[in-house]
C-alpha cells in the first residue's frame, strides 16, 4: 500500500453524502487532508488556488456539467499538473465504454460502490506509473522535447515499461505531433494500430494527416473513428474541421451540431460550431453559438478579442449592424491597440462593414499594413469584405489572390467568390482564380524539372 500521509485530496461532488462517503474512504487509506468541492465552478476555483496530488471526482456533478468537462477544462488551462492523479468516480457500469473513446482520459476510474482496498489498488497503480513517466513529465515541462522523446524511446523495451508499452507510445505521437514532426508522429500512431485498434490513435493519425493537408486520407481515417465510437465527440470535432477543409460546409455543420446537443457547456465546440455556421451561410446559428460563448464560458481569461469579434461578424452577416458596433465598441482602445496585426485587421474592417462613418477611416491608416503582410485567413477574409465594400479593388484582389494560393482555398472559396459577386465583380475573381491555377502549374513543372534534373 502507498503513503498517502502527506497527500491532499479533493473530492468532487454534488451530493452531500456522496462527498462523506468519499471523504471516510480517503480517510481510511490515510489521506493527510481530503478538501470538499460540491459543484464543478467550485472544482475550478479550489484547483485553480491550490492543485491537489488527488482528485476524486464523480462524474455527473448536476447543473447538466461532468466530471470529463472538468478535467477537458482542466487540460485546456494547464491547471493540472501532469503528477496530479485525476481519478473519476461514477456509478454507470457503461463508463468503460465511454472513457475508452474519449481522447482526454482520466488517469482510472472506478464504479461505485467500493472499498477502501479496491481504492487503494486503483490509486497504488496510478501512482506507480506517474513514477514511471516523471522523467518525462519533467523534461516537457522544460519543453525539452528532444530529451522527453528520447526518454520514452528509452524505456519503451525496458521490462518497467512493459505494461505502459502503449501508452509510451501515445505520450509519443502526441509530442512529436506538438512540435509539428508529422511523418515522425504518422509513424508513431501506426506502430501502435499495428498493434491495436484505438480510437484515439486512428484520430491521431487523421490529425497528422490533416497537418499534412493530406484531407481525403484523412477523412476516411476519422470517418473510421466516428462510426465505431459515437461519444469520441473529438473525433467529431476533427472530421468537422476537415470537412470545413474540404469545403463541405454543410456536413461539418450537421456534425457539429449534432455532437453540441449533447455537449452543450463545450464552449470550444461552440466556436467550431460558430465557424462552421458561418462559412455555411447560417448566420444566426453562427450568432446564436457566439453569444452562448461569450455569455457563458466563464473562467478566467477564457474570452478572448477574436471571441468578441466572431460575434460582432456574425451579427453584420444577419444584418444586424448596431449590434455588431456596440461589440467592437465594447474593446477599449487599449485593447485595440494590444491587438496583434491580424486581430487588428479585422476589428478595422468589421468597423468599416459595421459602421462606415466611424470604421472607414481606421480601415484606410492600417491599408499599407495591409498589403504589405499576408495576415491569417480570418482577417484576410474580413479585409476583402471591407475592401470590397469601400471599392478598393487592389486591396480586395490582392487578400483574395492569397487566399486562392493558400491551403485554406478550398474553404473560403464559396464565401470569397459571393463577396466578389454581391459587389458586381465575379468575372474579376474568375480572372484571380486562373491566375493562380496558371501559377500553380508553373511551379509544379518547375519542381518537377528539377527533380529531373537531380535525378540525372
Amino acid at each position: 500500500m502507498g503513503d498517502y500521509s502527506k497527500k491532499r485530496f479533493l473530492v468532487v461532488d454534488d451530493q452531500p453524502m456522496a462527498r462523506e462517503a468519499l471523504r471516510s474512504i480517503a480517510l481510511t487509506v490515510g489521506a493527510f487532508a481530503v478538501e470538499f468541492a460540491s459543484s464543478y465552478q467550485d472544482a475550478l476555483y479550489r484547483i485553480r488556488n491550490n492543485v491537489p496530488d488527488i482528485i476524486l471526482s464523480d462524474y455527473m456533478l448536476g447543473d447538466g456539467r461532468s466530471g470529463q468537462q472538468l478535467l477537458e477544462e482542466l487540460r485546456r488551462f494547464n491547471m493540472l499538473p501532469d503528477e496530479t492523479i485525476f481519478m473519476m468516480v461514477t456509478g454507470e457500469q457503461a463508463y468503460e465504454q465511454v472513457v475508452s473513446a474519449v481522447e482526454l482520459v482520466p488517469d482510472d476510474y472506478i464504479i461505485k460502490p467500493f472499498s477502501p482496498d479496491k481504492l487503494v489498488l486503483r490509486l497504488d497503480r496510478i501512482t506507480a506509473k506517474k513514477n514511471f513517466f516523471a522523467g518525462f513529465y519533467r523534461e516537457k515541462r522544460k519543453q525539452d522535447f528532444a530529451a522527453a522523446i528520447a526518454f520514452l524511446q528509452a524505456q519503451h523495451d525496458t521490462e518497467a515499461g512493459r505494461p505502459y508499452r502503449f501508452e509510451i507510445l501515445r505520450q509519443q505521437a502526441e509530442t512529436q505531433l506538438a512540435i509539428g514532426d508529422l511523418k515522425a508522429a504518422e509513424a508513431t500512431y501506426r506502430n501502435i494500430l499495428d498493434k491495436y485498434e484505438f480510437p484515439w490513435a486512428r484520430a491521431g493519425m487523421a490529425r497528422t494527416m490533416h497537418r499534412q493537408s493530406r484531407l481525403v486520407e484523412a477523412r476516411q481515417e476519422i470517418e473510421r473513428v466516428v462510426a465505431s465510437t459515437p461519444h469520441f465527440f473529438d473525433a467529431a470535432d476533427l472530421k468537422a474541421t476537415i470537412c470545413m477543409a474540404q469545403g463541405e460546409h454543410a456536413e461539418a455543420q450537421r456534425v457539429l451540431d449534432e455532437v453540441a446537443k449533447r455537449t452543450p457547456r463545450n464552449y470550444l465546440r461552440k466556436r467550431l460550431l460558430a465557424e462552421a455556421a458561418t462559412l455555411n451561410g447560417d448566420t444566426e446559428t453562427a450568432r446564436a453559438a457566439m453569444t452562448d460563448v461569450i455569455t457563458n464560458d466563464t473562467m478566467p481569461g477564457a474570452i478572448a478579442p477574436e471571441d468578441r469579434l466572431a460575434l460582432a461578424r456574425s451579427h453584420i452577416n444577419s444584418g444586424d449592424n448596431i449590434s455588431a458596433e456596440k461589440i467592437l465598441l465594447s474593446l477599449r482602445d487599449g485593447e485595440v491597440r494590444s491587438l496583434n496585426l491580424p486581430e487588428q485587421a479585422s476589428y478595422a474592417a468589421l468597423m468599416a462593414l459595421a459602421s462606415p462613418e466611424r470604421g472607414t477611416s481606421r480601415f484606410s491608416g492600417l491599408r499599407p499594413a495591409m498589403l504589405a503582410s499576408k495576415l491569417t485567413p480570418t482577417a484576410q477574409m474580413d479585409i476583402v469584405r471591407a475592401a470590397l465594400s469601400v471599392k478598393d479593388h487592389k486591396l480586395a484582389d490582392l487578400h483574395t489572390d492569397y487566399l486562392m494560393s493558400s491551403l485554406d482555398a478550398k474553404k473560403v472559396f464559396s464565401n470569397i467568390r459571393a463577396q466578389y459577386a454581391l459587389h458586381g465583380r465575379e468575372q474579376d475573381f474568375r480572372t484571380i482564380q486562373k491566375e493562380v491555377a496558371l501559377r500553380r502549374i508553373q511551379q509544379e513543372a518547375a519542381a518537377q524539372s528539377a527533380s529531373t534534373m537531380i535525378d540525372f
